[in-house]
């Protein structure tokens, strides 16, 4: 049997104490420097490693379309994210102003089936305006009213226009001095002379194209346009004479029994007056097919009619995505270097984008941009 001694059960309890205060030494300075690294700030600094063809200055890099530049990075930040010529200050943008748009333009082409030199010539107008409210389809004599007196300009001239049938013939019509406003499209078909058929007019592959200073670009296809069609003359006697044409107007209609007499009648004029159909058929206008509007002017003697189909206002400014950044490290990685090519000539702002997060803290973001200039 061990007997311990005062003095020995003394030294004891005192190197007990003394693990005890070292545990608690250990632990603390475990702690604090845990807590130092989930506090600690961001820090970033970008550099760029230079060769042949890529030279640094200390702000501009300057390097040959198609050669890599690899950048290097001093600090170990959480995350980074990189702009390699979308702009960080427009990552939160979701529209573009005027100033932004480098090329606006509608793009269509245009074909005549049927009638001569003599009939096509002045049947047709291709308008724009920024002054139309747009056509309300409930008050004919005021949507007439409205769309006679507007101020509209001809958006092909008469003399660009075909002037043979079977002749496709494209457009491309620059609309950059209406940036910033509200437009409207119209397609007026309007014959001058009945001496023989008059035309059929097909109005093809309608588009509207925005191109932006950022490389990005919008494309408005013909159903956006929301056109609405605006009859003013026409001729049901003239449609009676052939009774395709009668049947397929009863049918856009939703009456195939309709007789000719309830047809001239003031309930069913205002619902004409505003009446798109699925077939050729003179002074209407076929829309379902959006990429091949088509309408016509009907036979020799026909009357000569006047028909419209136009846009709903349009603002041309161009909705756009927001400029986004492409992660290229986490928290989980390490990054000492990140190459990006550039394709084609010119200069463009290169962004990085650190922070550091965890659940405790935020640790703040650090922004560093490079001018990069692209050259042949």
């Amino acid at each position: 049997m061990m007997v311990m001694t005062a003095s020995r059960k003394k030294e004891k309890d005192m190197k007990t104490i003394y693990k005890s205060l070292m545990t608690i030494a250990f632990a603390g300075l475990s702690l604090a420097s845990c807590d130092k690294e989930l506090k600690e700030e961001t820090a970033m600094e970008v550099g760029v490693v230079t060769d042949s063809n890529v030279s640094f200055d200390g702000k501009t890099v300057t390097v040959k379309k198609g050669s890599p530049v690899t950048f290097s990075f001093d600090g170990d930040p959480d995350f980074i994210s990189f702009f390699s010529g979308h702009e960080y200050k427009h990552r939160d943008r979701i529209e573009m102003q005027p100033e932004d748009v480098e090329k606006c333009e509608i793009n269509f082409s245009i074909l005549y089936d049927y009638g001569n030199a003599k009939t096509i010539e002045g049947s047709t107008h291709i308008l724009i305006s920024d002054r139309f409210g747009g056509i309300s389809g409930n008050n004919v004599e005021k949507d007439k009213e409205a769309v006679t007196n507007c101020d509209w300009t001809e958006l092909v001239s008469q003399e660009d226009l075909p002037k043979a049938t079977k002749v496709t013939k494209d457009y491309s019509c620059p609309l950059t001095s209406y940036l910033g406003k509200e437009i409207s499209i119209a397609f007026r078909l309007n014959p001058l002379d009945n001496s023989a058929t008059m035309p059929v007019i097909h109005i093809k592959g309608l588009q509207l194209n925005l191109e932006f200073n950022n490389g990005k670009s919008t494309t408005i296809n013909a159903k956006n346009f929301e056109f609405s069609a605006l009859n003013v003359t026409y001729n049901l006697d003239d449609l009676s004479k052939n009774n395709t044409h009668l049947t397929k107007l009863k049918e856009a209609l939703g009456n195939k029994n309709l007789t000719l007499e309830e047809m001239k009648s003031a309930e069913y004029a205002d619902k004409i007056a505003y009446t798109t159909v699925d077939g050729n058929i003179p002074y209407f206008w076929r829309i379902s097919q959006p990429n091949d509007f088509v309408t016509s002017g009907g036979s020799k003697d026909y009357t000569k009619g006047d028909t419209w189909l136009i846009s709903n206002p349009i603002l041309l400014n161009g909705s756009c995505d927001p400029d986004a950044g492409v992660a290229i490290k986490n928290i989980s990685q390490t990054l000492e270097i990140y190459s990006h090519t550039y394709e084609e000539a010119g200069t463009y702002t290169a962004t990085f984008v650190a922070n550091n997060a965890n659940y405790v803290h935020q640790g703040g973001q650090v922004v560093r941009e490079l001018t990069i200039n692209v050259v042949e």
